[in-house]
């Protein structure tokens, strides 16, 4: 279950892994900016993103974790962002028509 925040909005924790091998294998500041960026079309403080040093799984990078549910996501770059909010989307218990 999302964590609630002061104001009584779920929150969704989404982690994008800025190892060194993720690094080198993509880019994470390029996925976090598309995430954020995306995550702007759920209520203030629905969803925060943030930078984790690594996930473990480091020959498959960039990652994203979404926290709720360990939702994993491989090989990430700006336009995965889709994919993942739609996870997030579903954690918030919201639905696009």
């Amino acid at each position: 279950m999302p964590e609630k925040t002061p104001q009584s909005v779920p929150r969704v924790y989404v982690l994008v892994c800025k190892g060194d091998n993720c690094s080198q294998r993509g880019n994470p500041e390029r996925v976090r900016v598309g995430l954020k960026q995306a995550a702007r079309e759920f209520p203030a403080h629905a969803v925060k993103v943030s930078y984790v040093s690594c996930l473990g799984l480091c020959g498959e990078g960039p990652n994203v974790l979404v926290v709720e549910g360990g939702s994993l996501f491989r090989r990430c770059d700006a336009q995965s962002a889709g994919e993942i909010l739609q996870t997030v989307r579903e954690k918030l218990g919201q639905h696009r028509s």
